[in-house]
C-alpha cells in the first residue's frame, strides 16, 4: 500500500477510517434516503407498497448493500495494492474488491451480476474514483429500512479523497428504475485506531425481531422464518 500511495498523483488512503460524518457534523441526515423521498419513482413507491417487511433479505442475514452500507455506524479499512484496492467493512464481515484500471483484469460477461456489483477504480486528481455496476436486483438495494429496492441499472460512483489527515467520501447513485435523479452525499472520516467491535448477524436473534412486525399480507403462506 505504501509503495502504491507514494507514486505521483496517488493519495495515501491506506488505513482504518471512522464512520463518516455529515458536513454539519450530523450522524445520518445527509445520507439517508427517506421513505417518501421525492427522488423515488412511481415504480419504487409501488414496490414499497407491495413488499412485506417479512420478505426483506436482512432477516436472512443478507448484508447491507452499497451505498446503504455507509449509513451503518461502523469503521472500515482501505488497503491499496498495485492492481486493486480492498475495502473491509466492520459490518457483516464484508470485503469489496475494487479492480484498478490498466491491469488487464477480466471483465464480467454480459449476463454476470453480483450482489456487491463489479467495481472498477482509477486515480484522478489525487482521488480514488470507483464506479460500480453489474448489481443483481436487490429488494433492499437502496434502503433496507424503508424497503427501497435497486435494479440491475444501479450504478454507484465513489470518490475517496484525502483532506489533510481526514478522508472525504463522495457517493452518487443512479438507478433509472427507482430514482428520478441521482442520490448523492458527502461525508468525512477521521483515522481510527482499530475496526472496533465487529458486527456479525446471528440468525435467531435477527428473526426474533419479526415478532414485533404485523404481516402486511397475512393471507399469504407463512414464511419459513418462525421467530424464536
Amino acid at each position: 500500500g505504501q509503495l502504491q500511495a507514494a507514486s505521483a498523483g496517488i493519495p495515501d488512503l491506506d488505513g482504518i477510517w471512522s464512520f463518516g460524518r455529515c458536513p454539519n457534523g450530523g450522524f445520518l441526515s445527509c445520507m439517508a434516503l427517506q421513505e417518501d423521498d421525492e427522488k423515488l419513482t412511481g415504480r419504487a413507491k409501488a414496490y414499497q407498497a407491495a413488499i412485506d417487511e417479512f420478505a426483506q433479505p436482512k432477516y436472512d442475514c443478507s448484508p447491507m448493500p452499497i451505498p446503504h452500507m455507509y449509513t451503518d455506524p461502523y469503521n472500515y479499512r482501505l488497503e491499496q495494492l498495485e492492481d486493486r484496492v480492498l475495502v473491509y467493512y466492520g459490518k457483516d464481515d464484508v470485503v469489496r474488491t475494487i479492480w484498478l484500471e490498466g491491469h488487464d483484469h477480466p471483465q464480467p460477461s454480459i449476463n454476470e451480476f453480483f450482489y456487491f456489483g463489479h467495481a472498477q477504480g482509477h486515480y484522478e486528481n489525487d482521488s480514488l474514483v470507483v464506479v460500480t455496476n453489474k448489481f443483481t436486483f436487490d429488494p433492499q438495494g437502496l434502503n433496507a429500512d424503508f424497503r427501497i429496492p435497486s435494479s440491475t441499472q444501479k450504478q454507484v460512483t465513489e470518490r475517496f479523497t484525502r483532506d489533510d489527515d481526514d478522508l472525504r467520501l463522495e457517493v452518487s447513485t443512479v438507478d433509472t428504475f427507482f430514482l428520478r435523479e441521482p442520490w448523492t452525499f458527502s461525508v468525512r472520516s477521521v483515522p481510527a485506531v482499530d475496526m472496533g467491535d465487529a458486527w456479525t448477524c446471528e440468525l435467531q436473534s435477527t428473526r426474533r425481531s419479526l415478532r414485533f412486525e404485523i404481516p402486511k399480507y397475512p393471507e399469504d403462506p407463512e414464511a419459513d422464518r418462525i421467530p424464536y
